[in-house]
């Protein structure tokens, strides 16, 4: 057999993902203090996660995956001719390096790749990844796709405030908007891997119409689209109905992502 697929709980899966045999994904975690944590995406559904998020006290953290839970992925696929990790962003999280080290740990050549993003962008790459694994690519035909849809790959989001972003860390260069005006509502996207500023809106309708401005293009081109929220269902739903495309996957965003951006984010990924 060829290659093998292993990605982290972060990455948003498509409808049939989960089952397919040369898949495997590593779950994050995260807490809502010491005594209340979980398994990204499998201990607790979307719904009590947003009621959490919203009336916790506790403000969430977020913990990467063991060496060890990467291994047991690994040895999970000998199968398999080959492996390709696929992780979100080293600037986000420490999983790549938690991938890393457990490919040090196992007898047989591993390749991790760091995807420079997360949840729909990198549901998007994955996808890449499997098309090219469906074709009969080989190990170097699948590395090259996944390179140039990382490359490709833009996600555009919309946050309702950037505590949450500040408060995990993550902010990234978006710091520089913390302190502006009342009802600054900014759009972020993530550049090399890093949450960045993409335009300082006011209003929500603003807001939605930056994202509509840049992402409008995408759509009318025919390139692979993706939509994502937490706890955001309505204004997610009138982004896909402004560009008038379905898109491969809607994701409800998890525990991990959602602890970093905060209820009501919405976005949408392409590549």
């Amino acid at each position: 057999m060829t290659t093998a697929i292993v990605t982290d709980s972060t990455t948003s899966l498509a409808e049939g993902v989960q089952e397919r045999p040369e898949v495997r994904t590593v779950p994050l975690s995260f807490s809502f203090g010491p005594e209340e944590t979980y398994t990204d995406k499998v201990e607790l559904a979307n719904a009590e996660f947003y009621e959490k998020l919203r009336e916790s006290p506790a403000f969430p953290t977020t913990s990467q995956p063991s060496a060890g839970a990467f291994v047991e992925a690994y040895e999970s696929l000998s199968a398999y001719d080959d492996v390709l990790v696929l992780t979100l962003s080293r600037k986000l999280s420490g999983t790549y390096d938690s991938a890393v080290t457990a490919a040090g740990m196992v007898d047989r050549p591993i390749e991790v790749v760091d995807m420079k993003t997360a949840e729909m962008g990198s549901g998007l790459i994955l996808l890449e990844a499997l098309r090219v694994i469906d074709e009969g690519g080989s190990f170097e035909e699948v590395r090259q796709a996944v390179d140039l849809a990382i490359r490709r790959c833009t996600i555009l989001f919309a946050v309702g405030t950037l505590e949450y972003l500040q408060k995990s860390g993550r902010i990234g260069r978006a710091q520089r908007l913390l302190g502006t005006a009342l009802d600054i509502r900014p759009v972020l996207s993530v550049e090399n891997g890093e949450v960045v500023p993409f335009k300082r809106t006011r209003g929500r309708k603003r807001q939605m119409a930056a994202i509509l401005e840049e992402a409008r293009p995408a759509a009318e081109a025919g390139r692979t689209l993706a939509y994502g929220h937490v706890d955001a269902p309505e204004p997610l739903a009138e982004l896909r109905e402004s560009l008038r495309v379905e898109g491969r996957f809607v994701a409800e965003i998890g525990g991990v992502v959602g602890s970093h951006v905060g209820p009501g984010a919405y976005g949408v990924a392409y590549i």
